[in-house]
């Protein structure tokens, strides 16, 4: 799989490229600090075992699994993530999860890592990207709905988390290049 590069808009150069086991540390600890903030991943206790992160970089290589590093003058900014559905039938569908170290948020790094995605799911044969977000994150809505994702559906109350019960807003794009939506 190949690399992207993208100009951030406060002038820096970000790097996308595929995810080595030496990235495991850094999405170990990106992970744990946004299930810190209590805001935008549906855990509510931290990853324990970078060893899991590792793991799954290595199957990534033996299937269709995609994970994108982000970063900007070789330090770690954000990680996009890419994972077939399980049913048979629908495994022209790409879940994504997507995260942005907090220092980089609103500069560019999500819509690098989002565009960047899209190629490599086209690179993987994925025909349709689906995702979810907590309704109160409007950034992330914003982001999704400004590349062509359209909102499909809300599970109210979905999430229960500790500051209380989240809504999960389902968004998904066609992205196969004969049938684009």
């Amino acid at each position: 799989m190949r690399s992207w590069s993208y100009d951030t808009k406060d002038g820096r150069q970000v790097l996308i490229r595929p995810a080595t086991v030496r990235d495991a540390e850094d999405l170990y600890h990106s992970y744990n600090a946004v299930v810190a903030e209590g805001r935008f991943l549906p855990a509510l206790r931290p990853s324990e075992n970078m060893n899991n992160w590792a793991r799954w970089i290595r199957e990534t290589h033996r299937g269709r699994d995609v994970i994108l590093i982000a970063s900007i003058d070789d330090e770690y900014v954000g990680h996009v993530t890419l994972q077939p559905e399980v049913w048979e039938a629908s495994k022209h569908v790409a879940r994504l999860g997507i995260l942005v170290a907090q220092k980089f948020r609103c500069v560019g790094i999500g819509r690098a890592l989002m565009l960047s995605a899209e190629d490599a799911a086209r690179e993987m044969d994925f025909e349709k990207i689906v995702l979810s977000t907590f309704h109160d994150n409007i950034v992330a809505r914003h982001l999704y709905s400004s590349l062509g994702y359209r909102e499909v559906g809300i599970r109210t109350r979905h999430f229960k988390m500790k500051h209380g019960y989240v809504d999960e807003v389902l968004m998904e794009k066609w992205i196969a290049n004969s049938q684009n939506l």
